[in-house]
């Protein structure tokens, strides 16, 4: 299957803060590629990899200088491709490589077309996955095991808080009782003052 049409010389992007040189030599390329593709002439040498568009850096320049878009250095061009959000440039410079279309040896830069995973769309796919009531039974279980945890937490906070307010008590007066409310502890562990000025 060949995957031309998914590497479109019309669909790419810059990032913000490019240069205004750069953003033309981009612009003049991709529009000189886009003719020349448009002609029928091969300009991805890599035409079966879906998501991989391989450029001749030589076979560029001279295009550029051919449809008089520009005549610019290699070096102007890979700077000004660095400058691409999408497709991504794969690597800082170019590579020496064999063309998938005539075998022979090129200066080649390589952009990347995979789209990556977007997190609005990760999120919506998940939302409707169906967990199933085993899975959901389990969490349940989870939770409640989580909050019955909790509870024995707080249960022990009170007998510790309960027992050190005995023995305070009982060295002031022998015969005290304490008579407070679960809600009167609670609110004496949670509270943020200094349990030794607490009249217990």
């Amino acid at each position: 299957m060949t995957t031309q049409s998914n590497k479109s010389l019309r669909d790419y992007t810059m990032k913000a803060d490019i240069s205004q040189h750069h953003e033309r030599i981009i612009r003049n390329l991709f529009n000189a590629l886009f003719v020349e593709q448009q002609e029928g002439h091969v300009i991805d040498h890599t035409p079966n990899i879906s998501d991989i568009m391989t450029l001749d850096l030589n076979q560029i320049q001279w295009l550029l200088i051919k449809r008089r878009e520009g005549d610019y250095s290699q070096d102007d061009i890979l700077d000004a491709l660095k400058g691409l959000e999408f497709p991504k440039l794969l690597f800082n410079g170019t590579i020496s490589t064999y063309s998938d279309f005539n075998g022979k040896q090129i200066n080649a830069i390589r952009l990347d077309y995979s789209q990556p995973a977007k997190t609005d769309e990760l999120a919506e796919e998940l939302a409707q996955i169906d967990l199933g009531e085993a899975l959901a039974d389990e969490i349940d279980k989870c939770d409640a095991g989580r909050r019955w945890m909790e509870q024995q937490d707080t249960i022990q906070s009170l007998r510790s808080v309960i027992v050190d307010m005995a023995e305070t008590l009982h060295v002031a007066d022998p015969n005290a009782r304490i008579s407070m409310t679960s809600s009167d502890l609670l609110d004496l562990i949670n509270s943020q003052n200094d349990m030794s000025d607490n009249a217990f």
